[in-house]
C-alpha cells in the first residue's frame, strides 16, 4: 500500500478523476459536486493498492468560532472516503492517522461533521461537539441541524476549546458544515 500527501494545487486532473470515482463509489448519491470542492483547498491524504485509489481524508482551513470569541482558522476535514471493497481493512484509520499528522502540524483544533461514522472517529481521538451548532449567513446566524454530527480534535494540548460552546461556520455552497 502506498499513502501520499498532496497540497489541494498538486492534485493533478487524473487524480481528481480517481478521487471523483472513489466519492462515488464510497457514498453514491449522498456526495454531490459541492462535497467534492469542499474537499479541496488544503492537504490529501491518499491510499493506493497497486496504484489504484483506494482511501482519502483531507483537511482544508475554516473560520470558525467558538461561542463569542473571535474566529479562528481550524483545519476541517472533508471527503474521508473509502472503497467499499476495502472498507474493513483499516485504510480509513491509516489515511486519518496521517492526516492527524498534517492537522497537526497546520492548527491547534479540527473539526468534522459527520451523520453514520461518529464510532470510527472516536477511537482515533475525536470528541463529539456538546454545544449547538450554527451557520454565519448573509442575513445574520442561524441554528442548523448539525447538532450531535459535529466531532472536534485539539492537537495542542494548549488550545482548550470548551465542547458545550456554541459553534458558527461560515455559510457556503452546498452543506454549510
Amino acid at each position: 500500500m502506498d499513502v501520499v500527501v498532496l497540497e489541494s494545487d498538486q492534485v493533478d486532473a487524473e487524480a481528481q478523476a480517481a478521487l471523483r470515482r472513489l466519492w462515488d463509489r464510497a457514498f453514491g448519491d449522498r456526495f454531490d459536486d459541492h462535497d467534492a470542492d469542499h474537499a479541496f483547498g488544503g492537504v490529501h491524504v491518499l491510499v493506493r493498492d497497486d496504484g489504484r485509489l483506494i482511501g482519502h481524508a483531507s483537511a482544508v482551513p475554516r473560520p470558525i468560532r467558538f461561542g463569542d470569541q473571535p474566529w479562528r482558522t481550524v483545519g476541517y476535514v472533508e471527503a474521508v472516503a473509502v472503497d467499499p471493497a476495502h472498507q474493513g481493512e483499516g485504510i480509513g484509520r491509516l489515511a486519518m492517522e496521517r492526516l492527524h499528522e498534517e492537522i497537526a502540524s497546520r492548527w491547534e483544533v479540527a473539526l468534522l461533521s459527520t451523520g453514520r461514522a461518529t464510532g470510527f472517529y472516536e477511537p482515533l481521538g475525536w470528541e463529539r461537539w456538546l454545544g449547538l451548532s450554527y451557520t454565519q449567513t448573509e442575513t445574520g446566524v442561524v441554528p442548523d441541524d448539525e447538532h450531535g454530527g459535529l466531532m472536534v480534535l485539539t492537537t495542542d494540548p494548549s488550545a482548550v476549546v470548551d465542547r458545550t460552546l456554541p459553534v458558527t461556520c461560515q455559510d457556503r455552497a452546498g452543506d454549510a458544515w
